[in-house]
């Protein structure tokens, strides 16, 4: 505090300093300007002060106009005042929004007041236009309340050890009186019997109220609640250490509701999905036995699509998994569903196709162990001996177009002998999925040439056609990626004749 101590001392030196020179000036401080820069630099008559009475008779009385000041005028505050450098004579007028109405008032209370002189004058800045009468054997005078005022606003802007001015301790002393401690917070929240849980805690709860539940609509709730906690890896794993695969997953689908066996195998399949340990519960838990035996006898297309989701989730990237795939039939199973000739089942079907075709590249791509572990697997002799390329292939043909949509009848109208429109979801799925097959499958695709290649001009066609549309949509590029695609895979069959 020594430091603070010092620092007032020094405002009220300087504050005094300021006073002294004011009062011992006892001529007209006049700021010289120049006439083309006389707005910046007049100045104004402040107060008075002079040993020598003056006559009242010699008050200056100013205009709009400068008028030279005689040595023997009395001029009173309110003024513009000059040094005139041509002539070297001080002028004076009244201010630029005066009338001089105050000015006269001034005048006549001197008058009344039988005043028999006036005092001197001195002179500042118009900038700092406060007056500053001079009386300081008076504490209650003006001139007293200035250097109160002046200490004061001083001991305002001095900081303390915090870095703070006690302004600055005001503020925040009005603003902690808006916020509430987190004791105060606490209170409130217990009062109303709220509580921060984790997602254990809601995982906990869940499930719970899904094991004594009744209701069909609130056990579906709860799975898509479930679903959406066990995206987290985390919580996947904790759903697994709190046995929710037997608890929840096994019973729901089991279950005789369609709905809760759909939300558990979603569920499933978003726990499963690139979390090994997860995954490791689920096949010690016979869940891919129980996957494939929905996908091939559910009579519900909506169940078995979404045991396909859970299964194909359950097996990519997960070797022991597809292991226990092979070991169990769920390759002969999956070929049975191209078998069905109901077209609501093209959808599952083409889902068997990407899962098919994943599981070829990630054989292609893997290395090591894991490329040891896959080879063992033997997929390729399963698809030439399972009847996997022509189950494929007739995909393309079955699937391939669709007469509802109209957009591009011109170039299929003028041939009969083929449908209007490509389904391209379909197309990119099943010629990516023969592309993956066409080292163990080439002499049975051979017998899809013909249409490979009308595909393969068909695309061009569109990604020639697609250029000159005004919206870009990406057409072109998806077109031309599709007929980059089957040319390549024709190429490849068309090697057969080389062998």
């Amino acid at each position: 505090m020594k430091w603070m101590i010092r620092m007032l001392l020094m405002v009220v030196g300087m504050v005094l300093l300021i006073a002294d020179t004011r009062s011992q000036d006892s001529q007209l401080a006049v700021v010289e300007a120049d006439d083309d820069q006389d707005q910046d630099n007049e100045v104004t008559v402040e107060s008075f002060e002079s040993e020598k009475p003056s006559d009242m008779n010699k008050i200056f009385i100013p205009t709009r106009e400068w008028q030279v000041i005689k040595p023997d005028h009395v001029v009173l505050p309110g003024l513009h005042i000059r040094m005139n450098l041509q002539t070297g004579l001080k002028e004076a007028k009244l201010l630029d929004d005066d009338d001089g109405s105050e000015y006269l008032q001034s005048v006549e209370r001197l008058q009344k007041s039988e005043h028999k002189s006036v005092t001197g004058m001195t002179v500042s800045d118009v900038s700092n236009p406060e007056e500053v009468p001079i009386n300081e054997d008076d504490e209650d005078s003006p001139r007293s309340a200035f250097m109160r005022e002046t200490i004061i606003e001083a001991l305002k802007n001095i900081r303390n050890d915090d870095g703070l001015t006690s302004e600055d301790h005001k503020e925040a002393a009005k603003s902690q009186g808006k916020f509430r401690s987190y004791k105060e917070l606490k209170k409130d929240f217990d009062e109303l019997n709220l509580t921060v849980e984790t997602d254990f805690d809601i995982l906990s709860k869940l499930m719970k109220r899904y094991q004594i539940s009744d209701s069909d609509d609130i056990r579906t709730s709860v799975l898509e609640d479930l679903e959406y906690l066990v995206h987290q890896f985390d919580n996947a794993i904790n759903f697994v250490d709190m046995g929710g695969l037997q608890q929840i997953v096994v019973t729901a689908i089991n279950s005789s509701s369609s709905s809760i066996k759909q939300s558990a195998l979603h569920l499933l399949g978003s726990a499963v999905q690139s979390n090994p340990k997860v995954q490791i519960a689920a096949v010690e838990a016979g869940l891919v036995q129980s996957l494939i035996r929905i996908v091939a006898y559910d009579s519900q297309d909506g169940v078995a699509r979404k045991a396909l989701f859970a299964l194909s989730c359950l097996v990519r990237g997960f070797p022991y998994g597809q292991q226990i795939l092979v070991q169990h039939g769920g390759l002969e199973v999956l070929r049975k569903v191209f078998d069905r000739r109901d077209f609501r089942t093209l959808p599952l079907q083409l889902k068997v196709v990407s899962l098919l075709h994943d599981l070829l590249v990630e054989r292609e791509e893997a290395e090591g162990e894991r490329l040891q572990q896959l080879l063992r697997l033997n997929i390729y002799e399963q698809l030439a001996t399972g009847g996997w390329c022509p189950a494929v292939s007739s995909l393309l043909a079955a699937a391939s177009f669709d007469r509802r949509d109209r957009r591009y009848d011109m170039g299929a109208a003028l041939r009969n002998e083929m449908p209007l429109r490509p389904d391209h979801d379909t197309v990119d799925k099943v010629i990516a999925a023969m592309g993956s097959m066409v080292n163990v499958c080439r002499y049975q695709f051979y017998d899809a040439l013909p249409l490979l290649r009308h595909l393969a001009h068909t695309y061009d066609d569109l990604a020639y056609k697609e250029q000159f549309q005004d919206n870009d949509d990406g057409g072109q590029a998806l077109f031309r990626s599709l007929a980059d695609m089957i040319q390549r895979l024709v190429k490849n069959i068309g090697q057969r004749s080389e062998l």
